[in-house]
């Protein structure tokens, strides 16, 4: 008789990666699967995350379309935000989501869907509620919780992150944001849009630190032009709460002191992987700080657990936490391969507007790695199709090996940016060089033939340089081809 307790797989969360893991375990491999969720069902993207903050922020570009109309010659007199109406609207549509995601987790074949919180006590035994789950494998995809800094009188005052920034029911008057990240810059320029006086608080010497300053510089301008207070290197040292309004005291690098005032306060300064509770001692799992300690399989420090998703603290990113579920699962199951896995390739995007979006190398990382690069950037200011549309910040830019000239990175800043990613990210994928991609049929006048004018720079530059260098892209001593070249490649 089979134990009703024993499973080939037990998967700890329900989220992209988690429903991930278990749908490959359970169709693809025929494993039975435990997939355990302290509920409710459709994971952090879809129930506070992804979905509820772009259907928020499509609201907010609606409002911005409208305030700006005027510049098209359409007058729009005495608009209103109906605040009840944007987040029903949010509501709606994620109760949908969340159905179908949950209808989907329901439906695997082969899985028992237990619901409550899970806690290992020993390497292969997991308690949850009133069971002992053991099995050969298991899986961590229980996601990741906001991060809140340790500021003096934050708890007593009172904040919110983004959870309850999304399920606001009354729209504040005036609002601090600390942070800023993408989620600190999406939903700052959300409720700037619907009017709120909105002041983002930064700790880093500009907005978006992981970004080549180039593009921090672009948001940057486009959030003061929208009526958005930054502050950047600029330190929170202290919150308190003065009648019905929140007093941030922070401290600016002249060493002056200044308390900003508002009626609501979101703290937005990043994540962290969702451990708490899981018994990761119990089970001999471990951490590097707040990352959990993983082979290039995904392996933690018991051979018998995986993790994949926010809980690795490697990446936040839903396209990575579904690759990641997919791979350990496989891994757990079949063994990891000989061979390396290649890494992920990284792409990403902020929904601000303009939107952000990059893939594979940053001009900044290029440059840490040591590695010679040509770049070719070009401004939506100077692209016919965005100033029919009168959406004109930002540039697109192209990072390319300057022996064959392979592809390596592209970053752009500008309208349907995260749209406008994908082509380059399968260029990358497919270790296309400028050439190459100049061969791809570009329809006129669009957004996306604005790639093109980088890589034509690229293709100029690279003529220029000696022909008899033609070392393959990613070999040889690129410091001492740079020297050739006359390029630094800084350390």
């Amino acid at each position: 008789m089979t134990d009703p307790d024993r499973f080939d797989l037990v998967v700890l969360g329900a989220g992209s990666a988690g429903y991930a893991a278990a749908r490959v375990a359970a169709t693809e491999l025929r494993a039975r699967v435990a997939l355990v969720d302290r509920g409710p069902l459709g994971g952090l993207c879809i129930l506070a995350g992804c979905m509820p903050s772009k259907a928020l922020i499509q609201s907010g570009r609606v409002a911005h379309t409208i305030a700006t109309a005027g510049e098209f010659g359409i007058r729009v007199p005495d608009w209103a935000c109906d605040f009840a109406a944007v987040m029903a609207r949010k509501d709606r549509l994620i109760a949908g989501f969340a159905r179908y995601r949950a209808d989907g987790i329901r439906e695997l074949p082969n899985t028992e869907v237990i619901t409550g919180q899970a806690r290992f006590v020993g390497p292969n035994v997991l308690e949850v509620g009133e069971r002992r789950l053991t099995a050969d494998r298991f899986v961590l995809a229980t996601g990741s919780t906001p991060t809140v800094p340790p500021i003096p009188g934050l708890a007593e005052a009172g904040y919110m992150v983004s959870d309850q920034a999304l399920t606001l029911a009354a729209k504040p008057a005036s609002l601090i944001v600390i942070g800023g990240g993408v989620v600190a810059l999406e939903l700052g320029q959300f409720f700037a849009r619907l009017g709120v006086a909105v002041t983002i608080v930064e700790v880093a010497p500009r907005l978006l630190a992981r970004e080549d300053p180039d593009v921090s510089a672009v948001i940057t301008r486009r959030l003061i032009k929208e009526g958005v207070t930054v502050h950047v290197g600029v330190k929170p040292v202290h919150v308190e709460q003065r009648g019905a309004r929140k007093v941030v005291r922070v401290s600016f690098p002249d060493g002056e002191a200044r308390d900003l005032v508002a009626d609501a306060l979101l703290v937005a300064t990043g994540r962290k992987p969702n451990v708490a509770g899981l018994g990761l001692e119990a089970a001999g799992v471990k951490q590097e700080g707040a990352r959990l300690t993983l082979t290039r399989c995904l392996q933690t420090t018991n051979e018998a657990i995986f993790a994949a998703g926010d809980v690795t603290g490697l990446s936040f990113l839903v396209h990575v936490a579904i690759a990641e579920g997919e791979l350990a699962a496989r891994n757990a199951l079949l063994g990891c391969p000989p061979s390396p896995v290649a890494p992920h390739l990284y792409a990403s995007a902020a929904f601000t507007e303009p939107q952000i979006a990059r893939v594979g190398l940053s001009e900044a990382e290029a440059r840490q790695l040591g590695r010679p690069v040509l770049v070719g950037r070009y401004d939506f200011a100077d692209h016919g199709k965005a100033e029919l549309l009168g959406e004109t910040d930002g540039f697109v830019k192209l990072i390319a090996d300057p022996f064959e000239g392979e592809i390596l990175g592209a970053t752009v800043v500008g309208p349907e940016g995260s749209e406008l990613i994908h082509e380059l990210a399968a260029a990358i994928s497919l270790r296309a060089t400028v050439e190459q991609f100049l061969q791809v049929p570009h329809v006129h006048p669009t957004l996306a033939e604005i790639w093109t004018y980088p890589a034509e720079s690229i293709r100029a530059q690279m003529r220029k340089l000696p022909h008899h260098l033609t070392l393959p892209a990613g070999y040889g001593d690129f410091e001492d081809a740079a020297c050739e070249l006359g390029l630094e490649a800084s350390r």
